[in-house]
């Protein structure tokens, strides 16, 4: 009795083996914060995720291969002999892979002695015989011989299709006849001999006239020309033997049980947990359909004190207080805070801000230090309050610095994904209430709701993030030095920069006419006017009129980037006047132009955005406008900084730490002879240009002290003879001879670079002297110049992590004192290992000595075996101030 298609189940089995290896080359080397690569088990994972949800299959396999020889290798010792083993990255993957189809309740299929395509061709032949349709899911053509009217392959990676008709166009032979094909023209991939000579072509032609191996060798007569007739002759047993070896086991020894492939419910919380460990966010996400997410608890609208009050009092005393501010979306700057969702204990209430009689309650709830103030991007939430008025007292816990902390190579730390991850909760699936008609305030229903639930989150979150920085040994580094660096970055960005703007519009005209003088030297030197804008016009003036050789080709023509305009530089004019227009254009556009559009109107300042869980090294950033990467060079350079000044009767005060990486790194290693450099106050450049040079002081030139400096702060970044050539143009020979010399003179310091890299590899972190991590994936990657990558960050991080560290701590210490000694002083900037200060003109010399007593200190503080210094300049402007 034939069963119709239509009544047929589906069974998908899938070649498990191939495409954990399709997924690790095809896609870039993912990993999560502990340095593990995870590649393989997403694409793996994301295969299976689609066939369930797309394709709806009513049974399915996994197949894999097991480990040690089959029966083609007793047959033919070279068979897949040319393969490599498998690449250590991919390895440690294959028992997540396991896990993962095990919380898929998937069966899987694997038999030794045999190989994945042997037991998929026995199943799908007994699966059809018990009534199934059958799916293979595979890559590989060899399993174009199993194709029957009831089975087909699905190539999930080509979202493409093949069945009878697909293999008929492809080789011009039924499925059947395709391993007879393969005996003739081999198979690379697993050492297939084939006939030498025969390619896929010339085999096709032959089995489609001759049928079969067989055939055409019993009819070797009919084969022309005699050169095909020779090679097949010779080679018959090779024919044979191949078509063996890719002749696919369709009666290998395992049954087919249709219960056992039925597809079954997956082990949800165990995909969690899986998912939770491997950091797929968005997989994660995938698991959290909205009617399994927790209801927020219903949230109280606060409309008059009594009601504040009554809210206030009835929550339990000391516990944590989940704060979910809204903002207006006006563009404020500071942002405009419109209302407040408040949970604590289970309780929660929603606080609109366009009244303000009742928020007495609510001010001394948020003044309460028995109480953590939960909140995700605290710094945000500080300015909004303090446009308010309304102080936030600390305690105070921000998820988002917390899970800096925990992943500081994730490019976001968005509270959705932290909730998702952490508390497997997805927000945003509160359905709005019609508890308060939405005429009555401007903030609506649904994102009030929002908010309560997200506040709740909040306090939740708070207890399980403080357990997991204790775990990482980072709880000390997030209480004492994060936390407590959020409201001095509050006063940073509050104070801001005076900016000189009329001297930049002034400075922008002046640039304005050498730009134009620029343009006429250039047309003149190119025989007639260009757009230098346009690439494809530069190339042509470069390479067809002036006749330069290109330098390096691209796929829209010869490149005219910075670098190849350097090289062709020394052959002509032109290019090296192309490169200063650009660099003075960029000035103008970047900074000269563009910083007068960012002074806010009110305080006539720029007020910098500083980012506090952005690097992954621990260091401050700054954007909108980003203030740490203004010019320092160059005479134009030097000019913009002129623009940023002092208000009338103060002064700017610039403290910047002095070789601080050089002497952490003097610290970690305890190398003799660098830390006794430091201990005596020598400078690190000058001994080091004495020992590169085999020179004494009086003989060491500026030059020869440029060269020193580059090489121990490239020894820092882990630099190479290449990249230290590059940087200060000498032979490479020359180059490894300077890193060699500096190593041997230093030993401890490469002693200590080894331990990092070996210490990061086992690990698969780094840490700083107070303990931030930094996950070194990139060591565990397959490629070589990722893993030299992962080498240099092993080696720097630990130093200018603590570096970052550093800084910090510093900051702290000098905005307590200044706070108590000298409030009228204001730190306006940090940049990198620089402070900046704004101080009245009766007070430098105090501000002076309180900074660098405060500075150095923190070497003490922190227990460094060498002295902290600290440079100090004072002017009108930054340029005139910069130690």
């Amino acid at each position: 009795m034939t069963i119709s298609e239509t009544k047929r189940k589906t069974l998908y089995l899938i070649d498990g083996s191939a495409y954990v290896y399709r997924a690790f080359f095809a896609l870039p080397p993912l990993n999560n914060s502990r340095g593990m690569q995870t590649n393989a088990v997403y694409g793996f994972t994301t295969t299976l995720m689609k066939i369930i949800r797309e394709h709806k299959p009513d049974g399915l396999g996994v197949v894999f291969d097991e480990p040690g020889p089959t029966l083609r290798h007793e047959a033919f010792k070279a068979y897949k002999a040319q393969r490599p083993p498998m690449p250590d990255g991919m390895q440690s993957q294959i028992p997540y892979i396991h896990r993962v189809v095990a919380a898929f309740a998937m069966p899987v299929v694997k038999l030794a002695g045999y190989e994945a395509d042997d037991l998929i061709g026995t199943l799908a032949r007994r699966a059809e015989q018990a009534g199934y349709s059958v799916v293979i899911v595979t890559g590989d053509k060899d399993m174009l011989q199993l194709l029957t009217p009831h089975t087909r392959i699905f190539d999930p990676v080509k979202n493409k299709w093949l069945a009878e008709t697909e293999c008929r166009e492809r080789f011009g032979v039924e499925p059947g006849r395709v391993v007879e094909i393969m005996g003739l023209m081999g198979d690379s991939t697993d050492n297939i001999p084939g006939v030498k000579g025969i390619g896929e072509k010339t085999a096709i032609k032959l089995i489609a006239q001759f049928g079969t191996i067989d055939a055409l060798l019993q009819r070797l007569d009919d084969v022309t020309p005699a050169r095909m007739k020779a090679l097949l002759s010779e080679q018959a047993d090779n024919a044979r033997l191949s078509r063996s070896l890719a002749m696919i086991d369709v009666n290998s020894p395992v049954e087919f049980d249709p219960s056992l492939f039925d597809l079954k419910p997956s082990h949800t919380e165990q995909l969690r947990d899986l998912f939770r460990e491997l950091e797929f966010t968005t997989l994660l996400k995938a698991l959290q359909p909205a009617s399994a997410v927790e209801a927020p608890p219903p949230a109280q609208t606060i409309t008059d004190e009594e009601a504040a009050r009554q809210f206030v009092e009835g929550l339990p005393h000391g516990e944590d207080l989940g704060i979910r501010c809204l903002f207006s979306e006006k563009g404020h700057t500071p942002a405009e805070m419109q209302g407040m969702a408040l949970t604590s204990g289970g309780k929660t209430a929603f606080i609109p801000l366009d009244v303000r009689t009742y928020m007495r309650p609510i001010t001394a709830l948020l003044h309460d230090r028995s109480r953590t103030k939960v909140v995700h991007d605290l710094k945000t939430a500080l300015l909004a309050f303090h446009r308010l008025g309304i102080p936030l007292e600390p305690p105070c816990l921000d998820v988002m610095v917390a899970d800096y902390l925990l992943n500081p190579n994730r490019r976001d730390h968005q509270l959705e994904t932290i909730a998702s991850e952490v508390l497997d909760v997805k927000l945003g699936a509160a359905k709005p209430s019609a508890e308060i008609p939405q005429s009555l305030f401007e903030i609506d229903n649904a994102s009030r709701d929002e908010a309560a639930q997200t506040s709740a989150v909040l306090a939740q979150l708070s207890p399980v993030l403080t357990e997991r920085l204790a775990g990482q040994g980072s709880l000390d580094l997030f209480l004492k030095v994060e936390m407590p660096l959020i409201p001095v970055l509050v006063e940073i960005e509050r104070n801001g920069f005076l900016l000189d703007v009329e001297g930049l519009q002034g400075l922008s005209k002046e640039l304005e006419r050498d730009l134009d003088a620029m343009m006429e030297t250039i047309a003149r030197l190119a025989g007639g006017a260009f757009n230098i804008n346009s690439p494809k016009q530069l190339a042509a003036v470069l390479f067809d009129t002036l006749g330069l050789k290109p330098v390096r080709k691209t796929k829209t023509g010869f490149s005219t980037d910075e670098d190849t305009l350097s090289q062709l530089a020394s052959q002509h004019e032109l290019p090296a006047q192309i490169l200063n227009y650009r660099s003075l254009s960029k000035l103008k556009s970047t900074y000269v132009d563009a910083l007068p559009q960012l002074v806010y109107p009110e305080t006539k300042r720029l007020h910098t955005s500083m980012n506090q869980t952005v690097a992954a090294t621990g260091r401050l950033s700054s954007t909108d406008p980003n203030l740490q990467n203004i010019p320092v060079k160059g005479d134009y350079g030097l000019r913009i900084r002129e623009a940023f000044i002092a208000p009338k009767e103060h002064h700017l005060l610039c403290a910047d730490y002095s070789q601080i990486e050089p002497r952490i790194l003097a610290h970690l290693s305890q190398d003799p002879r660098l830390v006794d450099v430091f201990s005596k106050g020598e400078d690190i450049h000058m001994a080091t240009a004495m020992e590169i040079f085999n020179q004494s002081a009086g003989h060491i030139t500026r030059d020869m002290r440029r060269v020193a400096k580059t090489v121990v702060f490239g020894i820092v970044y882990g630099i190479s003879p290449f990249g230290l050539s590059q940087n200060i143009g000498i032979s490479q020979s020359d180059a490894k001879t300077y890193i060699n010399t500096f190593f041997e003179k230093f030993a401890a310091v490469r002693a200590l670079m080894d331990r990092n890299i070996s210490d990061a590899k086992t690990k698969g972190y780094t840490t700083t002297i107070l303990g931030r991590r930094r996950p070194i994936p990139e060591l565990q990657s397959g490629d070589p110049m990722q893993r030299a990558l992962g080498e240099r960050m092993a080696v720097n991080s630990p130093i200018q992590g603590s570096a970052a560290d550093l800084i910090k701590v510093a900051m702290l210490n000098v905005h307590a004192r200044l706070q108590k000694d000298l409030p009228h002083v204001k730190m306006i900037l940090q940049v990198h290992d620089e402070l900046i200060f704004e101080v009245p003109g009766g007070e430098i010399e105090e501000a002076k000595l309180l900074v660098r007593e405060e500075m150095e200190h923190v070497g003490t503080h922190l227990g460094l075996s060498v002295p902290l210094k600290v440079d100090l300049g004072v002017g009108k402007n930054w340029r005139a101030a910069h130690p």
